[in-house]
C-alpha cells in the first residue's frame, strides 16, 4: 500500500514560536501556546518531520502544502487575515529547517485559500505519487485542525473513495482555538472515520510499518536513575532510562506513587531544592502515554490546577513518558493516592478526609465537566462494550473464563453454584449466559445524560496531600486522562463505587462476605441513586466506611443527574461493566472477586429482563 504524508502550512507565519508577550504576526498564526505545543522545545512536529524526511521516497511520499501569497493577486485574502506568507519572505518558510530537508525529497505545492484542489497542482502530484489503481494511506498534519486540515481530509475522503485510509495525530495539528481543535478531531474520527493517533511515532508506524528504528542511547548516569521492572528487555530498559534522564533531571528523588492496570509506572519526583514543587513522572507504553497527554491537554484548561500541569512529554519507540507538575505542592505534605491513604488508616478522620476528597473531585473539579451534560442517544450495550456495532459480544468467552476462575478459587463447581450459595434467591443470571445467550443481537437504546468524563477514575488516580489527622485535603489532584471521552455522566462514579467495594473493603472471612452481599444487594436494588439504609446494615468499621463513602458518592451523583430511575438504570449498566472487569483483576482478594461475581449475577438479571422486555 502506498503511503503519503501531507503537511498543511507548517510555515513560520502559522506556527513559529514567538517571544513571550509579543504580538501575533497575523490572524492565521495559531497563538503562543499552540505554537509552543507544536514547535517549541517540547513540541513533536520538527522531530516527526525530520524522521519522515529520513524515510526513503519509495516508502513514503511527502507533499508540503504551503501558502505562497502575492500582495496583488491575493489582496482580498490578505485584507481578511492580515498579510502573511508573502512569497519569498521568512514568514513563508517551512519551520524547523525543513527547507533544506525538503529540497529534492518532498514536493512543495501551493495551498489554496481553504480548499487545496482548485488549481489541479495537488491533484497532479497525488496522481503521480499514488496511481489511481493503488490503495493508499494518507496522513495529514499541520494547521488549522478545524479548517485547512479538516477540509483537506474531507476532500481526500470524497475524491479517493474506498481506496484511501486517512489519519492524523493530535500532537501534530493545531488551531487558533483549542476548543475548535478538539471538536474537529472528534468530527474527523466520528464522521469520516479518520484515524486520530495521539503518538507521532504511531503515525509514522501506521504510514511505514517496516521503518527502521534507532536504539536508545543512554549514559551510565541515566541508566542508574531507578531500577527497571524485572523481565524487561535491554532495549526497553534503555528507553526507560533515557526517558527518566530527560524527565527527572537535576538529582530529583524518585519514589513510587503506584501504577494503574495499564502497567505504567507512576513516580513522585522530589527536586533537590525543597522550595521547588514536586512532580509526577509517568513512564508507560508509548501510545498510552500519548493518549494520556491528549486527555491532559483537553481538560487542563477547564479544570485548572487540579490537573497537574504538563511540563514535558517524550517518546521513544516502545515507551513514552511525561512530567506533570503538582500545583502548590512545595509547602504541603507529600501526595499519596486515595487508595494508599484509605489502606493505611481505617479511622473516622480518614473516612471524613476521603469523603471530602470525593466531594472535591466529583462535585467540585470534574463536576465542571459533568454539569455540561446534554441529552444524547446511544446504545448502552455498545457504549459500555457488552456488544459491538454488529451485535456480537466480543468478550463473551473472556468473561465466562474469568467467572469460572473466580468460582474455582472460591471452591465452587461453577459460577452458578457460587451464586446459588451466596445469594438469598435466584434473581441472578451468570455472566456466561448473559454474554453468550442474552446479549448477542440485542440493543439498549436510551436517551442518556452524556458528558465528557475521566473514563478510568480508579482510586490510584486521585492524589491527596493532607496533614496527619486532617479531615480536609490540603491539595487534590486528578491524573491519567488517557480514557477521557464522552459517556453517560455517571460513568466515573460507577468506577469509584466499584473500587470502594471490591478493593478497599476487606473481606477476611465468609461471614464478612455474607454481610457484604447483603450490603451490595441494598446498593444495587435501589430504584434511584439514593441508597438509604446502608449504614444500618454495616457492622464493622470497614463496612461503615464503605456505606458512608458510597452514600457521599450517590448524593453527589443525584445532584449531577437528577432524573431518578432513568439515572439509576444508566448507572446499573456502568456498574455491571466495571464489576465484570474486576473478575480478572489481581488486586482484589478471592472473596472480593466473588463479591464482584455476585454483582454481575444480580445486575445480569436486571439487564436480561430489560433487554428481553424490549424484544
Amino acid at each position: 500500500m502506498r503511503a503519503l504524508l501531507l503537511t498543511q502550512c507548517v510555515q513560520a507565519d502559522f506556527v513559529a514560536p514567538l517571544p513571550e508577550g509579543s504580538a501575533l504576526p497575523s490572524l492565521v498564526h495559531v497563538g503562543h501556546a499552540e505554537a509552543e505545543r507544536l514547535c517549541g522545545p517540547a513540541g513533536a512536529l520538527a522531530g516527526f518531520l525530520a524522521e519522515a524526511h529520513a524515510i526513503p521516497g519509495r516508502d513514503l511520499g511527502i507533499v508540503h502544502l504551503c501558502d505562497q501569497h502575492d500582495p496583488v493577486r491575493d489582496r482580498a485574502h490578505l485584507e481578511r487575515f492580515r498579510p502573511h506568507c508573502l512569497a519569498g519572505t521568512p514568514g513563508a518558510a517551512l519551520v524547523g529547517g525543513l527547507e533544506v530537508r525538503a529540497a529534492g525529497r518532498a514536493r512543495i505545492v501551493r495551498a489554496g485559500e481553504l480548499g487545496d484542489f482548485g488549481d489541479g497542482e495537488l491533484e497532479a502530484s497525488l496522481a503521480e505519487l499514488a496511481p489511481p489503481d493503488e490503495p493508499v494511506r494518507i496522513a495529514v498534519v499541520g494547521v488549522w485542525t478545524d479548517a485547512k486540515v479538516s477540509f483537506l481530509l474531507y476532500d481526500l475522503f470524497v475524491r479517493l473513495g474506498q481506496r484511501v485510509e486517512l489519519a492524523t495525530s493530535s500532537a501534530l495539528v493545531a488551531s487558533r482555538s483549542r476548543g475548535a481543535h478538539f471538536a474537529a478531531l472528534e468530527r474527523l474520527e466520528g464522521l469520516l472515520g479518520v484515524r486520530v493517533l495521539h503518538s507521532p511515532g504511531a503515525l509514522l508506524d501506521w504510514l511505514v510499518p517496516a521503518r527502521p528504528r534507532c536504539a536508545a542511547v543512554v549514559s551510565d548516569a541515566a541508566a542508574a536513575c531507578a531500577e527497571a521492572p524485572p523481565g524487561w528487555s535491554a532495549d526497553r530498559r534503555a528507553e526507560r532510562a533515557l526517558l527518566l534522564a530527560q524527565l527527572a533531571p537535576g538529582g530529583a528523588t524518585l519514589s513510587p506513587l503506584g501504577g494503574g492496570f495499564s502497567g505504567a509506572e507512576v513516580l513522585l519526583a522530589r527536586p533537590s531544592d525543597p522550595r521547588a514543587p514536586a512532580a509526577v513522572v509517568k513512564i508507560g507504553t508509548r501510545d498510552e502515554i500519548a493518549r494520556e497527554r491528549f486527555g491532559n491537554e483537553r481538560v487542563a484548561r477547564v479544570l485548572g490546577d487540579v490537573v497537574p500541569a504538563l511540563e514535558a512529554w517524550r517518546e521513544v519507540h516502545e515507551l513514552g513518558g511525561m512530567r506533570l507538575e503538582l500545583a502548590a505542592s512545595a509547602h504541603t505534605p507529600a501526595p499519596r493516592t486515595f487508595q494508599r491513604i484509605a489502606a493505611a488508616d481505617p479511622g473516622d478522620a480518614t473516612t471524613a478526609l476521603l469523603g471530602a476528597a470525593l466531594e472535591g473531585a466529583l462535585d467540585g473539579a470534574l463536576g465542571r465537566l459533568y454539569r455540561t451534560a446534554e441529552r444524547d442517544v446511544c446504545d448502552l450495550l455498545e457504549t459500555y462494550g457488552f456488544v459491538n456495532r454488529l451485535g456480537h459480544a466480543p468478550f463473551a468467552a473472556s468473561v465466562a473464563k474469568k467467572a469460572a476462575a473466580v468460582a474455582a478459587e472460591s471452591g465452587a463447581d461453577s459460577p452458578e453454584a457460587l451464586l446459588r450459595g451466596a445469594l438469598a434467591d435466584d434473581r441472578f443470571v451468570t455472566p456466561e449466559v448473559l454474554w453468550s445467550q442474552v446479549l448477542p443481537g440485542r440493543s439498549l437504546v436510551r436517551e442518556v445524560h452524556a458528558a465528557l468524563v475521566h473514563g478510568d477514575l480508579n482510586l490510584q488516580n486521585l492524589l491527596l496531600s493532607a496533614a496527619p489527622g486532617a479531615t480536609q485535603p490540603a491539595r487534590l489532584w486528578i491524573i491519567d486522562f488517557a480514557r477521557l471521552g464522552r459517556l453517560p455522566a455517571l460513568t466515573d462514579f460507577a468506577k469509584i463505587e466499584n473500587d470502594l467495594a471490591y478493593i478497599l473493603c476487606p473481606l477476611d472471612d465468609d461471614q464478612a462476605l455474607a454481610r457484604a452481599v447483603r450490603l451490595q444487594d441494598a446498593r444495587l436494588r435501589s430504584s434511584t441513586l439514593d441508597a438509604p439504609g446502608l449504614e444500618a446494615l454495616a457492622e464493622t468499621p470497614a463496612e461503615r466506611r464503605l456505606a458512608r463513602l458510597v452514600g457521599t458518592l450517590r448524593r453527589i451523583a443525584a445532584r449531577i443527574d437528577p432524573r431518578g430511575p432513568a439515572a439509576m438504570d444508566e448507572y446499573r449498566a456502568a456498574l455491571l461493566r466495571y464489576a465484570a472487569h474486576t473478575l480478572g483483576f489481581d488486586e482484589p482478594s478471592p472473596r472480593q472477586r466473588a463479591l464482584a461475581l455476585c454483582a454481575c449475577g444480580r445486575l445480569g438479571h436486571w439487564l436480561a429482563q430489560v433487554v428481553s422486555a424490549r424484544g
